[in-house]
């Protein structure tokens, strides 16, 4: 005879899930007039070169099947003049790719840019309003609603502030969801044992002294030391310790 065993399941995670409370700002931002919505987070946002690094979060709505491989894989990320722009500023601000001149976009587009704003205007997304959020501990975030039709760069301006209200609440909601993967800086990625052996070094242990923390070899402490500073582009052990501290590698 079989006995039934009435095993709890699992509550949904409905709103508590990142992709359910991405869908409702969206429709949020819709009230607002949006036609689109993108929103990144980055852990750190630049390389130690000024490079923009590609988000560890991106979520995006209502845009081209292919908008999503050319930011994260083409390096159109890179090159994307909202997101420059954003990084150098704490305040909402509205963009146009068709009158950049009357929007926050003027005078910072050139050549280097035209990947994307000639895919984004031939996609018919012309505008578009962004909230910048700096993040304590160097995390960085945006929220950018998007317009399908130019010349409405002024109407944009009246949704700012509500539009920055939706980001802070949203950013507050779902940032406890984030798992450590989402808040590992994924420019560099080194082992366990590397960041380990880097963490030791940054507290001015010798490669004798980890090796005697950790119960191995000098040898094998020096091999973990030397592959990292390799994948960090360091030149010393100073060095890449210095450059993984930047990309907050030793954090945990």
């Amino acid at each position: 005879m079989s006995i039934a065993i009435n095993r709890p399941r699992p509550a949904p995670l409905l709103d508590d899930s990142l992709d359910a409370a991405f869908l409702s700002l969206f429709r949020q931002s819709a009230g607002l007039g949006m036609d689109a919505l993108i929103y990144d987070y980055t852990p750190v946002p630049r390389s130690l070169e000024g490079e923009l690094i590609t988000p560890s979060v991106l979520r995006m709505s209502n845009v081209p099947e292919d908008m999503r491989q050319l930011w994260t894989e083409s390096g159109y990320y890179q090159v994307d003049p909202v997101q420059l722009y954003a990084l150098d500023t704490c305040a909402p601000f509205v963009w146009s790719y068709q009158r950049p001149d009357r929007t926050s976009l003027r005078g910072i587009i050139s050549e280097r840019h035209q990947p994307v704003t000639h895919y984004m205007r031939d996609n018919n997304m012309p505008c578009g309003a962004t909230v910048p959020l700096h993040l304590p501990r160097g995390g960085f975030v945006t929220v950018t609603g998007i317009v399908g039709h130019a010349g409405h760069e002024r109407d944009l301006g009246h949704a700012l502030a509500e539009l920055s209200l939706l980001a802070h609440t949203f950013q507050e909601r779902i940032y406890p969801l984030f798992d450590r993967q989402m808040l590992t800086c994924q420019y560099v990625r080194l082992s366990k044992r590397e960041r380990e052996c880097l963490s030791w070094s940054a507290e001015g242990l010798t490669a004798k002294e980890i090796a005697r923390k950790l119960s191995r070899s000098v040898a094998t402490v020096t091999l973990h030391l030397n592959s990292a500073a390799r994948k960090l582009g360091a030149s010393n052990r100073v060095q890449a310790v210095v450059r993984a501290m930047h990309y907050r590698l030793l954090d945990s």
